[in-house]
């Protein structure tokens, strides 16, 4: 299957020939040239295509990868974006220049984007609008907004999806999926990354930010978990307005936290929007569990009567039931310095294997996190603490899910923008309440009752079909052809080393039969013979036939 599968991609990627020619000069004219070759990917196309001159001579490997990304466009600058998000594959000084990436890029016509939006909504914009800027607010990889006025006098921002995108980015995954196969053939120290995985997971996150109603949904649903916080201010989704590739939203004032001269000089109460920010990134992670996974100072903004705005929802996160608790211990252990808790929830959710050195990585992860301890609270940074943490984890083979890096990333903004706002910022001391109520929810007689009904639940489907497989499984022991078969993950191999020997076993004993068959003929003098060249003599016709298939037998042996 796995020759199939590889068929298939290498068919994909040669009808991409064009684009992959890109992505290979691109890359080797960024200084990848040795992984190019590595990879094979230089025997796919004419040597004389390929620019070999190196640019990224005297850069490092962040400054090469981030510029390469950015002439290759939406999907490896979202790629490397994603990747800015996982220090715990990428080392720091790549994810310090991943975070650069730019997502702008040059404005589409003004007719292009008439187009889609009338064809989208099956009508002209003056039917829907009373006006419509040509210029855009802003122009994405993805999408473009513009600002416009509904018939009711609404302002509203207007984002709307480039023009084949969707066809460039199926095009870019099928050509990552091929490069990350190849990657885990002739990088096998890659392979603990789960290359293809990551690019899977990488496709499911990209094709929901490219549908602009999953967007919506997340960002009314968000906004309704935070109703009771109203101060946190999300914008209105105009649904009848709205499709897969139009989105039509409110339009936020304010000042964007990103604008740090101009938030200082705000005059607001900046302390209690922090606190604000915190509660709300809080109670959507620990208790709701959906969460926006792309906080940073662009989507975030301060509006009159030291309110907070939040815009852009096309990344979330998601947390389980039993994550968010997990979350919660660890965030609890970090406060009581308890790296025992610490490091088994890690093994617990990144489904560690029991042959890992627990005590070489609590050890580790304990030396990693001493220059913490001691320190108050608002002195350090939880998210990068956590992350810290998740490095050692990953070199134990640990891995932890993309969405709780997500959550890792976002508590390393917040704090970092909490404290533009608050030199004394602490946002899990402004949370510890939350992560104590939710801590303590895990033992209480409530808590305990449900997961007792959930096992018991269990344990009864179990016992209602047990009788009938005991009484099946007695009745195949008692036939008489009835076998047990042991399976292994090395059966095939000894299977086939146990054919091997018997093979052989079997041709030694058939030329021991044919030399000595062939020994008594000649030595009886009986039967046919024949002359030998070279004036040899005279030599048994049979006896020799044997001799010849003993030794034939003794050389397949």
């Amino acid at each position: 299957m796995g020759i199939v599968r590889r068929g298939i991609q290498f068919t994909r990627a040669v009808k991409s020939a064009g684009r992959l020619r890109q992505i290979v000069t691109v890359l080797s004219r960024h200084g990848f040239g040795d992984v190019i070759d590595r990879l094979g990917l230089g025997s796919y196309l004419p040597r004389r295509l390929l620019k070999w001159t190196d640019v990224g001579e005297g850069k490092n490997l962040g400054v090469r990868l981030r510029e390469s990304f950015e002439e290759l466009g939406p999907t490896f600058v979202k790629l490397g974006q994603v990747l800015s998000m996982r220090p715990d594959l990428v080392p720091d000084y790549v994810v310090e220049e991943l975070i650069k990436l730019q997502d702008d890029v040059p404005a589409i016509d003004f007719e292009i984007i008439r187009g889609i939006v009338e064809s989208e909504l099956n009508c002209k914009l003056s039917d829907v609008f009373l006006e419509f800027k040509k210029e855009p607010l802003a122009a994405a990889s993805i999408g473009q907004v513009h600002y416009a006025r509904t018939k009711n006098n609404e302002e509203v921002v207007v984002k709307v999806q480039r023009p084949n995108i969707q066809k460039i980015i199926d095009t870019d995954i099928q050509l990552l999926s091929f490069i990350a196969d190849l990657m885990e053939r002739y990088f096998p120290e890659l392979r603990v990354l789960n290359p293809k995985v990551f690019v899977e997971e990488f496709l499911k996150s990209l094709q929901f930010e490219l549908d602009y109603k999953i967007e919506a949904n997340n960002s009314q649903k968000i906004k309704k978990n935070l109703s009771f916080i109203e101060e946190i201010y999300i914008p209105k989704v105009y649904r009848e307005l709205s499709t897969h590739k139009v989105l039509v939203l409110e339009k936020v004032e304010g000042i964007k936290l990103n604008d740090k001269e101009a938030v200082l000089k705000s005059g607001l109460d900046l302390q209690k929007v922090a606190e604000i920010g915190a509660r709300g990134f809080l109670y959507s992670v620990l208790k709701f569990g959906f969460f926006h996974g792309d906080l940073h100072g662009g989507n975030l903004f301060l509006m009159p009567g030291s309110r907070l705005g939040i815009i852009d929802f096309g990344i979330v996160g998601k947390l389980s039931d039993k994550s968010r608790d997990q979350l919660a211990v660890m965030v609890w252990a970090l406060i009581q310095e308890d790296y025992e808790t610490l490091c088994y929830t890690y093994a617990e959710l990144g489904s560690a294997d029991t042959s890992i050195e627990f005590d070489s990585f609590q050890r580790e992860v304990r030396n990693v996190l001493s220059p913490y301890l001691g320190l108050s609270l608002e002195e350090v940074n939880t998210g990068r603490v956590l992350i810290e943490a998740t490095k050692v984890a990953a070199k134990y083979q640990i891995r932890v899910p993309g969405d709780w890096m997500l959550v890792f990333r976002a508590i390393v903004t917040m704090e970092g923008m909490g404290r533009l706002l608050d030199p004394k910022f602490d946002m899990i001391t402004l949370g510890e309440t939350l992560i104590k109520d939710i801590v303590s929810v895990q033992t209480s007689t409530q808590r305990l009752t449900k997961e007792m009904f959930k096992v018991s639940r269990e344990v009864f489907s179990l016992l209602e079909v047990l009788p009938r497989n005991i009484r099946w499984g007695l009745r195949k022991l008692a036939r008489n052809d009835y076998a047990i078969e042991i399976k292994s993950p090395d059966s095939a191999k000894i299977a086939r080393q146990i054919d091997l020997g018997s093979k052989r076993i079997s041709r030694s004993l058939l030329a021991m039969a044919c030399m000595f068959t062939g020994a008594i003929i000649i030595h009886s003098g009986t039967g046919h013979t024949f002359n030998m060249p070279f004036d040899l003599g005279e030599a048994s016709t049979f006896g020799t036939i044997f001799l010849v298939l003993g030794g034939y037998f003794v050389f397949r042996a």
